[in-house]
């Protein structure tokens, strides 16, 4: 089977294991069924914006043109540091972007990916976010009205748990356990009273398990910036990796490109 058109971010479905998919332009291309099978992924040398479609020699910020990449508001530092939230200053870029996707509920959460973790997300992308991490659990601890509290609240727990996964150790399933709701438990302790009526009591801990065969020993990343064809058999996919058997493929890092996809049953 072939494929071809603009690359986006893998898409998923929360089933046991998870369920991926390959966005191509229109094409919505199933990648669970070709696990164990050969892959060929050709960079066709064109590339472009991924909310504008502009044709673009270099995307910044996973897919965007540079004109997008500074006007945007999903591209502004806040995005990433949400505890800088500049939306009561009157500077946002985008006041309608900010109200429907800042002044909502987001829960301020603890995954399990390579260790630990503090994250945050809006409330509705749970389980999406926590798949795009490659955690195999995770669990709320709070629920906050707005981003930037919930940035904020994010922030103060960083200073004693990490806020970043380290993607080697996760793709080659080195994670070490712990007790999410324990450290809840501790994190729950810690917090300023500014924070308390915001905590969730919520018992369950959400598990994910990934279609993989196989974990490479020796975790080394691919680019299509550094060769223009990229194939392999495809061993498994976690968070937004391709695992082949060799190498590791990221499809976020390369929103955008066109490439053509050819995916080969084994003999």
């Amino acid at each position: 089977m072939s494929y071809i058109g603009f690359l986006s971010d893998l898409e998923h479905e929360p089933n046991e294991p998870v369920q991926y998919y390959l966005p191509l332009d229109r094409e919505r291309v199933p990648l669970n069924p070709y696990i164990g099978h050969e892959i060929e992924l050709r960079y066709l040398g064109e590339k472009a914006c991924c909310t504008c479609g502009r044709k673009a020699k270099k995307l910044f910020n996973n897919g965007y043109c540079y004109p997008c990449f500074t006007k945007l508001a999903e591209c502004d530092l806040c995005i990433v540091k949400p505890h800088q939230c500049h939306y009561d200053q009157g500077t946002c870029r985008d006041t309608e972007f900010a109200e429907s996707n800042c002044m909502t509920a987001h829960y301020v959460y603890l995954a399990l990916s390579s260790g630990i973790k503090v994250g945050l997300t809006r409330k509705n992308r749970g389980k999406a976010r926590w798949i795009d991490q490659g955690a195999i659990q995770a669990i709320p601890i709070a629920e906050v009205p707005t981003r930037k509290a919930a940035g904020e609240m994010e922030y103060f727990i960083s200073q004693h748990i990490p806020d970043k996964t380290d993607w080697r150790k996760m793709l080659a399933g080195k994670v070490e356990e712990c007790d999410l709701l324990e450290i809840r438990e501790q994190i729950r302790s810690l917090l300023p009273e500014e924070y308390r009526e915001y905590l969730l009591d919520d018992q369950e801990i959400y598990q994910f398990t990934y279609p993989i065969l196989e974990t490479l020993e020796k975790i080394k990343s691919l680019s299509f910036d550094k060769q223009e064809v990229i194939k392999g058999r495809l061993m498994g996919i976690k968070g937004q990796y391709l695992i082949l058997d060799h190498a590791v493929l990221n499809i976020k890092k390369h929103t955008g490109y066109k490439i053509e996809v050819v995916l080969r049953p084994l003999g």
